[in-house]
Order: C-alpha cells, then sequence, then structure tokens
C-alpha cells in the first residue's frame, strides 16, 4: 500500500531547480500567464468629466485681486448712516457705502461746465456711493448733506474755515470750526405709513398734509422757477411758492393739483410760514448748530454757513 500511495504523489523538484527553469523561461519570453478570472480583471476607470466653461465674474475677480494688490493702491470705503433712517424710501434705504475722496475727483470739482450747471454735485456722489440702485437725486436733501459732509471731513480734514459775525458788533471774525461736532438733527415727530406730515393753518383752519421732497425735486423745481423767470422777465423767483406746492399733497383731504395750486396762491402768509416751519421741523437733516467762540472768550450760538470754498479748504 505504501508502495501505490509513494507512486500516485508526484515527484518534487529541488527549489533551485524550479526557479532555474522559470528563470529560463523569462529570458525567453515564455514565463506562463496567469489564469484570467472574473476576480481578476480590473475595473475600468471612471473618466471624469470635462468641466464646463464659466463666465468671468468681475466681483470676485475685484476682490480676489484686492487681497493680493497693495492696499495703498486700493480706494477705501466707508458705510454712512442717513439722518432719514429710511422711513421715506420704499426700499428702507438706511444707510449707503461711499468711497473716499481721491486726487482723480478733484477733477470733477474742478470741471467749469459742471460747475456752471450746478450739477458737480451730482456727478460726485454719483461717482463715490457705491450701493447699488441708488440714484443721488432720490435721496432727501438732508441725507445728500450727510454724505457731502463726510466726504469733505474724510478728504480734505475736519476743520473748516468760516467767518462768523459776531451778536455783539456785527463784526466778522474768521475761525476754524470741527466738523466732526456736527451731528444729525432730532426729529421727534414721525410721518404716517405714507410718508406724509400734518399740520393745521392758523388763519384758514384747514388740515394740510405734506411730504419732504428730494434731492432731485427740488433741483427740478429750482430750474422751472428761474425758466419762468426768465420767460416772463419778472424781478423776483417763484421757487419758494412751486416749493411749498410740491410738498402739499392734500388740504382737508381735497387732493386735486389745481386746487392746492389755487389755494397756496391765495393763502396768508401766517400759514405759509406755518406749513414751511413744520417742513424744517420734520426733515431729518445735519444739525447745522454750532457754538462758536470770539477772541475774546464769548460764547454763542449760530448755523454754520457752507461756502463754495467747502472742497477747496485753504492750506
Amino acid at each position: 500500500m505504501e508502495n501505490e500511495n509513494q507512486e500516485q504523489i508526484p515527484a518534487q523538484e529541488p527549489i533551485g531547480e524550479v526557479l532555474k527553469k522559470y528563470k529560463q523561461m523569462r529570458e525567453e519570453g515564455a514565463t506562463p500567464k496567469p489564469p484570467i478570472t472574473p476576480d481578476s480583471i480590473p475595473e475600468p476607470k471612471a473618466v471624469p468629466p470635462i468641466p464646463k466653461p464659466t463666465s468671468f465674474d468681475q466681483q470676485q475677480f475685484e476682490n480676489t485681486m484686492s487681497r493680493e494688490t497693495d492696499p495703498d493702491l486700493m480706494t477705501s470705503y466707508e458705510i454712512i448712516k442717513l439722518p432719514s433712517k429710511g422711513k421715506f424710501y420704499k426700499n428702507g434705504l438706511s444707510e449707503v457705502t461711499v468711497e473716499y475722496m481721491t486726487s482723480k475727483d478733484e477733477d470733477i470739482l474742478t470741471t467749469p461746465s459742471l460747475i456752471e450747471n450746478g450739477t458737480v454735485i451730482d456727478v460726485l456722489l454719483k461717482r463715490k456711493i457705491k450701493t447699488a440702485g441708488v440714484n443721488p437725486n432720490d435721496l432727501l436733501v438732508g441725507d445728500r448733506s450727510a454724505i457731502i459732509l463726510f466726504l469733505r471731513s474724510s478728504s480734505y480734514g475736519s476743520e473748516y474755515s468760516v467767518q462768523v459775525p459776531d451778536p455783539r458788533t456785527n463784526a466778522l471774525f474768521k475761525t476754524q470750526v470741527d466738523l466732526t461736532k456736527l451731528a444729525y438733527k432730532k426729529v421727534e415727530e414721525q410721518p404716517d405709513e405714507q410718508g406724509h406730515f400734518t399740520v393745521q393753518l392758523p388763519m384758514r383752519k384747514k388740515m394740510v398734509k405734506f411730504k419732504l421732497l428730494t434731492a432731485g425735486e427740488e433741483t427740478s423745481i429750482f430750474k422751472n422757477a428761474e425758466a419762468f423767470k426768465e420767460a416772463s422777465g419778472q424781478e423776483f423767483s417763484d421757487y419758494s411758492t412751486l416749493k411749498l406746492k410740491s410738498h402739499v399733497v392734500s388740504i382737508d383731504g381735497k387732493t386735486d393739483r389745481g386746487y392746492i395750486s389755487k389755494f397756496i396762491d391765495a393763502m396768508p402768509a401766517l400759514d405759509a410760514l406755518t406749513i414751511r416751519r413744520k417742513i424744517l421741523d420734520v426733515s431729518p437733516d445735519v444739525d447745522m448748530a454750532y457754538e462758536f467762540s470770539t477772541k475774546d472768550g464769548y460764547k454763542f450760538n449760530a448755523d454754520l454757513s457752507i461756502g463754495i470754498d467747502f472742497f477747496f479748504p485753504n492750506t
């Protein structure tokens, strides 16, 4: 039995002989290939999708460049809170991003044609206000004043030279004011849901509703008044009356524009003064009241007047 079992077991070659044969077959290029099984077939590699071309993003490009550029070569911005607090705009605009003035902006301020036609500040504001969708002409006068004050004080410093009359002698004296001391006016009364205010006339006993005007509306009224003055040859301008007519939206509930115009033309002066005072009281703005001091130490309060040299301080 032992002999039969020994015949069934194949004779094993020494390991040295096996390696010798394998080396010889390898040199002859006849090495045996491993059997192909399902497990030995490699799975095909997934081909990565071709990326879609992306459109150029200007904002992203500028943001990236701003991080990689010398900060001294970039223009800075500031967020300015508006005196109106967004209560008179449909979109609730309460603050705007404003770019600091640069040397190039002086080209605007010194352009004769812009100075002559009175649009120099409008062009400057359009260039400096960076909040999307904001037209300077659609802002209230007080909100524009706040932005102009920021541009001036942040560009040329807070000191501003003015000439003020001494209330004791009415003699003018030169002094310096600190523009940073100017604050927003405190307005106690709030508008209704339509942005309107109400005032009662002392003479005619009528209830008048009025709105505040934007800077663009006031400019348009002024131009119309000047054009009518020139065309008619009259010596005075109707600006104040035309402006008052634009403010008023109803008189005792009557909204007909023809009626309002005729009513204001015939209105007693005290009634007109009452409306104008109320408009001034409720208009959000920069409070221009300032405490002045004479050379001998006498202190008094007066409204600060802004001259044509506001953006060109004496150095």
